[in-house]
Protein backbone atom coordinates (compact mmCIF):
# COMPACT_ATOMS: atom_id res chain seq x y z
CA UNK A 1 0.00 0.00 0.00
CA UNK A 2 2.83 2.46 0.69
CA UNK A 3 4.35 2.12 -2.63
CA UNK A 4 0.91 2.58 -4.76
CA UNK A 5 0.65 5.71 -2.42
CA UNK A 6 4.38 7.08 -3.36
CA UNK A 7 4.09 6.03 -6.35
CA UNK A 8 0.25 8.28 -6.56
CA UNK A 9 2.43 11.32 -5.31
CA UNK A 10 5.78 11.08 -7.92
CA UNK A 11 3.12 11.18 -10.41
CA UNK A 12 1.34 13.87 -9.02
CA UNK A 13 4.30 15.86 -8.04
CA UNK A 14 6.05 15.24 -11.68
CA UNK A 15 2.25 16.49 -13.54
CA UNK A 16 3.19 19.98 -11.09
CA UNK A 17 6.37 20.03 -12.01
CA UNK A 18 5.31 19.92 -15.92
CA UNK A 19 2.84 22.72 -15.50
CA UNK A 20 5.00 24.68 -13.67
CA UNK A 21 7.81 24.53 -16.46
CA UNK A 22 4.62 25.34 -18.58
CA UNK A 23 3.66 28.47 -17.04
CA UNK A 24 7.42 29.85 -16.80
CA UNK A 25 8.25 29.16 -20.18
CA UNK A 26 4.80 31.31 -21.49
CA UNK A 27 5.56 34.20 -19.58
CA UNK A 28 2.34 36.73 -18.09
CA UNK A 29 -0.58 36.74 -20.39
CA UNK A 30 -0.69 39.61 -22.96
CA UNK A 31 -3.93 42.08 -23.05
CA UNK A 32 -5.63 41.38 -26.27
CA UNK A 33 -4.62 44.39 -28.72
CA UNK A 34 -7.56 46.60 -29.02
CA UNK A 35 -9.97 46.06 -32.22
CA UNK A 36 -10.87 48.52 -34.79
CA UNK A 37 -14.79 49.33 -35.82
CA UNK A 38 -14.45 50.58 -39.42
CA UNK A 39 -17.48 52.78 -40.54
CA UNK A 40 -18.63 53.80 -43.45
CA UNK A 41 -21.74 56.75 -44.03
CA UNK A 42 -23.00 58.10 -46.86
CA UNK A 43 -26.19 59.64 -48.04
CA UNK A 44 -26.34 58.69 -51.34
CA UNK A 45 -28.51 61.50 -53.03
CA UNK A 46 -29.58 58.32 -54.93
CA UNK A 47 -33.24 59.84 -56.59
CA UNK A 48 -33.03 63.48 -55.47
CA UNK A 49 -33.32 66.11 -58.19
CA UNK A 50 -29.94 68.25 -57.43
CA UNK A 51 -28.22 64.35 -58.31
CA UNK A 52 -29.67 64.11 -61.91
CA UNK A 53 -27.18 61.22 -62.71
CA UNK A 54 -28.65 58.66 -59.58
CA UNK A 55 -32.16 59.44 -60.62
CA UNK A 56 -32.68 55.96 -58.86
CA UNK A 57 -29.92 53.90 -60.71
CA UNK A 58 -27.10 51.96 -59.79
CA UNK A 59 -24.49 51.48 -62.54
CA UNK A 60 -21.32 53.45 -63.65
CA UNK A 61 -21.04 57.12 -62.15
CA UNK A 62 -23.77 56.52 -59.74
CA UNK A 63 -23.67 56.41 -55.51
CA UNK A 64 -23.96 52.87 -56.14
CA UNK A 65 -21.02 52.24 -58.15
CA UNK A 66 -18.94 54.42 -55.50
CA UNK A 67 -19.79 53.16 -52.58
CA UNK A 68 -18.65 49.48 -53.88
CA UNK A 69 -15.30 50.94 -54.93
CA UNK A 70 -14.32 52.71 -51.36
CA UNK A 71 -15.79 50.01 -49.63
CA UNK A 72 -13.07 47.78 -51.25
CA UNK A 73 -10.62 50.63 -50.62
CA UNK A 74 -11.65 51.17 -46.63
CA UNK A 75 -12.85 47.63 -45.72
CA UNK A 76 -15.48 49.17 -43.79
CA UNK A 77 -16.83 46.33 -41.12
CA UNK A 78 -20.37 48.93 -41.27
CA UNK A 79 -21.88 50.66 -44.01
CA UNK A 80 -24.90 53.39 -43.65
CA UNK A 81 -26.72 54.77 -45.68
CA UNK A 82 -29.48 57.58 -46.53
CA UNK A 83 -31.94 58.64 -49.14
CA UNK A 84 -31.09 55.21 -51.24
CA UNK A 85 -33.87 54.03 -53.27
CA UNK A 86 -34.93 49.67 -52.19
CA UNK A 87 -34.04 49.07 -55.90
CA UNK A 88 -30.28 50.56 -55.29
CA UNK A 89 -30.20 48.78 -52.10
CA UNK A 90 -30.59 45.27 -53.56
CA UNK A 91 -28.41 46.23 -57.01
CA UNK A 92 -25.90 47.62 -53.61
CA UNK A 93 -25.80 43.47 -51.67
CA UNK A 94 -25.11 42.55 -55.21
CA UNK A 95 -22.39 44.73 -56.23
CA UNK A 96 -20.40 44.22 -52.72
CA UNK A 97 -20.83 40.65 -53.77
CA UNK A 98 -19.72 40.53 -56.57
CA UNK A 99 -16.85 42.48 -55.71
CA UNK A 100 -15.67 40.04 -53.28
CA UNK A 101 -17.05 42.34 -49.90
CA UNK A 102 -20.38 40.80 -49.36
CA UNK A 103 -22.13 42.20 -46.71
CA UNK A 104 -25.41 41.76 -44.90
CA UNK A 105 -27.98 44.35 -44.54
CA UNK A 106 -31.42 46.11 -43.73
CA UNK A 107 -33.76 48.63 -45.27
CA UNK A 108 -36.68 50.61 -44.21
CA UNK A 109 -38.59 53.03 -46.13
CA UNK A 110 -39.36 56.84 -45.07
CA UNK A 111 -41.76 57.29 -47.79
CA UNK A 112 -42.79 55.70 -51.28
CA UNK A 113 -43.61 57.88 -54.01
CA UNK A 114 -40.74 58.89 -55.88
CA UNK A 115 -40.66 57.69 -59.24
CA UNK A 116 -37.19 57.35 -59.62
CA UNK A 117 -37.20 54.73 -56.89
CA UNK A 118 -38.54 51.97 -59.29
CA UNK A 119 -42.43 50.38 -59.54
CA UNK A 120 -42.26 50.77 -55.68
CA UNK A 121 -41.17 54.39 -54.67
CA UNK A 122 -39.64 53.08 -51.82
CA UNK A 123 -36.83 55.88 -50.44
CA UNK A 124 -34.93 55.41 -47.05
CA UNK A 125 -32.54 54.47 -45.39
CA UNK A 126 -30.20 51.61 -45.00
CA UNK A 127 -27.61 49.33 -42.32
CA UNK A 128 -25.04 46.88 -44.11
CA UNK A 129 -22.45 44.58 -41.63
CA UNK A 130 -19.87 42.46 -42.28
CA UNK A 131 -21.42 40.32 -39.93
CA UNK A 132 -24.21 38.35 -39.63
CA UNK A 133 -27.60 40.34 -38.70
CA UNK A 134 -29.98 39.05 -36.40
CA UNK A 135 -32.97 37.62 -39.01
CA UNK A 136 -35.65 38.69 -36.85
CA UNK A 137 -33.60 41.43 -34.84
CA UNK A 138 -33.82 44.55 -37.26
CA UNK A 139 -36.12 47.55 -36.06
CA UNK A 140 -37.57 50.34 -37.97
CA UNK A 141 -39.36 52.65 -35.63
CA UNK A 142 -40.49 55.87 -36.65
CA UNK A 143 -39.83 58.97 -35.18
CA UNK A 144 -43.49 60.42 -33.02
CA UNK A 145 -42.40 63.93 -33.40
CA UNK A 146 -42.54 64.68 -37.65
CA UNK A 147 -42.12 68.49 -37.86
CA UNK A 148 -45.59 67.81 -40.44
CA UNK A 149 -43.23 66.94 -42.82
CA UNK A 150 -44.60 65.79 -46.44
CA UNK A 151 -43.11 65.12 -49.95
CA UNK A 152 -45.32 66.00 -52.88
CA UNK A 153 -44.53 63.88 -56.05
CA UNK A 154 -46.10 62.48 -58.88
CA UNK A 155 -49.26 63.92 -57.67
CA UNK A 156 -49.12 62.74 -54.53
CA UNK A 157 -48.80 63.86 -51.24
CA UNK A 158 -47.34 61.59 -48.52
CA UNK A 159 -46.23 62.03 -44.62
CA UNK A 160 -42.70 61.14 -44.62
CA UNK A 161 -42.12 58.86 -41.96
CA UNK A 162 -38.44 59.58 -40.80
CA UNK A 163 -36.96 56.91 -37.99
CA UNK A 164 -33.93 54.87 -36.48
CA UNK A 165 -33.37 51.67 -38.13
CA UNK A 166 -31.03 49.50 -35.91
CA UNK A 167 -29.53 45.99 -37.15
CA UNK A 168 -28.26 43.46 -34.11
CA UNK A 169 -25.18 42.07 -35.48
CA UNK A 170 -21.39 40.85 -34.25
CA UNK A 171 -18.39 42.27 -34.54
CA UNK A 172 -15.39 39.79 -33.91
CA UNK A 173 -17.90 37.12 -32.44
CA UNK A 174 -19.47 39.69 -30.15
CA UNK A 175 -22.67 41.56 -30.48
CA UNK A 176 -22.53 44.59 -31.74
CA UNK A 177 -25.83 47.38 -32.83
CA UNK A 178 -25.51 49.48 -35.71
CA UNK A 179 -28.09 51.71 -36.32
CA UNK A 180 -28.65 55.11 -38.89
CA UNK A 181 -31.31 57.79 -39.09
CA UNK A 182 -31.77 60.73 -41.34
CA UNK A 183 -33.35 63.24 -39.15
CA UNK A 184 -35.95 65.89 -40.03
CA UNK A 185 -33.84 69.70 -39.72
CA UNK A 186 -37.65 70.91 -38.63
CA UNK A 187 -38.05 68.38 -35.97
CA UNK A 188 -34.63 68.50 -33.81
CA UNK A 189 -36.95 66.47 -30.97
CA UNK A 190 -36.21 63.37 -32.83
CA UNK A 191 -32.72 63.42 -31.91
CA UNK A 192 -34.05 62.97 -28.35
CA UNK A 193 -35.96 60.02 -29.45
CA UNK A 194 -32.69 58.49 -30.48
CA UNK A 195 -31.10 59.43 -27.78
CA UNK A 196 -33.98 57.37 -25.81
CA UNK A 197 -34.14 54.38 -27.61
CA UNK A 198 -30.41 53.81 -27.51
CA UNK A 199 -30.19 54.49 -23.80
CA UNK A 200 -29.03 51.82 -21.51
CA UNK A 201 -31.78 50.29 -20.44
CA UNK A 202 -33.51 49.55 -24.04
CA UNK A 203 -30.45 48.38 -24.92
CA UNK A 204 -27.81 45.84 -22.92
CA UNK A 205 -25.03 47.75 -20.99
CA UNK A 206 -23.42 44.83 -22.94
CA UNK A 207 -24.05 45.75 -26.43
CA UNK A 208 -21.81 48.50 -28.07
CA UNK A 209 -23.39 51.05 -30.49
CA UNK A 210 -22.99 52.54 -33.44
CA UNK A 211 -24.84 55.64 -34.89
CA UNK A 212 -24.42 56.94 -38.33
CA UNK A 213 -26.42 59.02 -40.01
CA UNK A 214 -27.44 62.91 -42.10
CA UNK A 215 -28.62 64.79 -38.70
CA UNK A 216 -29.42 68.02 -40.81
CA UNK A 217 -28.60 69.65 -37.98
CA UNK A 218 -24.85 70.89 -37.06
CA UNK A 219 -22.48 70.44 -34.11
CA UNK A 220 -23.35 73.64 -32.37
CA UNK A 221 -27.16 73.32 -31.99
CA UNK A 222 -28.71 72.18 -28.89
CA UNK A 223 -30.25 69.23 -30.12
CA UNK A 224 -26.96 67.50 -30.54
CA UNK A 225 -26.74 67.68 -26.87
CA UNK A 226 -29.09 64.48 -26.70
CA UNK A 227 -26.24 62.17 -28.51
CA UNK A 228 -22.74 63.96 -27.68
CA UNK A 229 -21.40 62.93 -24.20
CA UNK A 230 -19.52 66.35 -23.59
CA UNK A 231 -20.55 69.78 -23.63
CA UNK A 232 -20.16 72.17 -26.18
CA UNK A 233 -18.71 74.75 -23.68
CA UNK A 234 -18.11 75.32 -19.81
CA UNK A 235 -21.54 74.92 -17.76
CA UNK A 236 -22.86 72.79 -20.64
CA UNK A 237 -24.98 69.72 -19.58
CA UNK A 238 -24.80 67.13 -22.27
CA UNK A 239 -27.30 63.87 -21.86
CA UNK A 240 -25.89 61.64 -24.37
CA UNK A 241 -23.60 58.52 -24.12
CA UNK A 242 -21.38 59.28 -27.23
CA UNK A 243 -18.16 60.05 -29.01
CA UNK A 244 -18.58 61.54 -32.23
CA UNK A 245 -15.86 60.00 -35.17
CA UNK A 246 -14.06 64.02 -35.73
CA UNK A 247 -14.31 65.12 -31.67
CA UNK A 248 -10.89 64.24 -30.86
CA UNK A 249 -9.47 65.62 -34.36
CA UNK A 250 -7.21 68.90 -33.25
CA UNK A 251 -7.04 70.00 -36.81
CA UNK A 252 -10.87 71.25 -36.74
CA UNK A 253 -11.18 72.49 -32.88
CA UNK A 254 -10.60 76.04 -33.83
CA UNK A 255 -11.53 76.04 -37.85
CA UNK A 256 -14.24 72.93 -39.56
CA UNK A 257 -17.29 73.67 -40.34
CA UNK A 258 -19.87 76.20 -40.24
CA UNK A 259 -21.92 75.70 -37.47
CA UNK A 260 -19.57 73.80 -35.54
CA UNK A 261 -17.92 75.08 -31.91
CA UNK A 262 -14.82 76.81 -32.31
CA UNK A 263 -12.52 75.34 -29.59
CA UNK A 264 -9.68 77.49 -28.66
CA UNK A 265 -9.03 76.96 -25.05
CA UNK A 266 -5.57 75.31 -24.88
CA UNK A 267 -5.53 72.03 -26.37
CA UNK A 268 -9.05 70.38 -25.81
CA UNK A 269 -9.74 66.54 -25.85
CA UNK A 270 -13.13 67.14 -27.67
CA UNK A 271 -14.37 69.38 -29.60
CA UNK A 272 -18.07 69.38 -30.93
CA UNK A 273 -16.75 70.16 -34.57
CA UNK A 274 -15.15 68.44 -37.57
CA UNK A 275 -14.43 68.45 -41.41
CA UNK A 276 -17.34 69.71 -42.88
CA UNK A 277 -19.92 67.03 -45.09
CA UNK A 278 -22.54 69.24 -47.12
CA UNK A 279 -20.84 72.43 -48.28
CA UNK A 280 -19.69 74.34 -45.23
CA UNK A 281 -21.83 72.60 -42.81
CA UNK A 282 -20.80 69.35 -40.96
CA UNK A 283 -24.25 67.59 -41.05
CA UNK A 284 -23.11 63.72 -41.39
CA UNK A 285 -22.19 61.83 -38.27
CA UNK A 286 -20.36 59.00 -36.83
CA UNK A 287 -21.23 58.03 -33.31
CA UNK A 288 -20.29 55.15 -31.23
CA UNK A 289 -20.72 54.85 -27.61
CA UNK A 290 -18.18 56.07 -24.88
CA UNK A 291 -18.85 52.80 -22.67
CA UNK A 292 -16.62 50.71 -25.51
CA UNK A 293 -15.45 52.91 -27.75
CA UNK A 294 -12.42 55.14 -27.52
CA UNK A 295 -10.49 57.20 -30.36
CA UNK A 296 -12.20 58.10 -33.31
CA UNK A 297 -10.44 58.78 -36.74
CA UNK A 298 -12.67 60.19 -39.71
CA UNK A 299 -12.20 61.34 -43.25
CA UNK A 300 -15.21 63.24 -44.84
CA UNK A 301 -14.42 62.83 -49.01
CA UNK A 302 -16.57 64.61 -51.51
CA UNK A 303 -17.19 63.00 -54.72
CA UNK A 304 -19.56 64.17 -57.61
CA UNK A 305 -22.10 61.28 -57.14
CA UNK A 306 -23.90 62.97 -53.68
CA UNK A 307 -24.45 66.67 -52.26
CA UNK A 308 -23.09 64.55 -49.49
CA UNK A 309 -19.26 63.67 -48.35
CA UNK A 310 -19.08 60.04 -47.58
CA UNK A 311 -17.67 59.74 -44.09
CA UNK A 312 -15.33 57.25 -43.19
CA UNK A 313 -14.62 56.83 -39.15
CA UNK A 314 -12.31 54.03 -37.20
CA UNK A 315 -13.13 53.54 -33.86
CA UNK A 316 -11.21 51.83 -31.41
CA UNK A 317 -13.04 49.14 -29.10
CA UNK A 318 -12.13 49.51 -25.23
Amino acid sequence: MRRVVWAVAVVLAAAAALVLVTLVRKGPQKPPAPSEVRVLHYNLCGAAAACPWNSGGSGPGTSVERVVKEASAFAPDLITLNEICATQYDALLEQLKDSGRPMHGTYASSQDNVPNCGPTGAYGTAVLSRGPIDPGGPDYRRFSRTGDETYENGGRTVAVRRGLLCAPTRFDGEPLLACTAHTYAKAPEQLREIRDRLAEGPVSRETPVVLAGDLNLQPNEPALGFLYAHAPGPGGRPTGRFLEGDETDRTWASQGSTGGVVCTGGEPERCRNGEPTAGERKIDYTFADTRHFSGGDTDAKLFRESDHAMVTTVFTRR
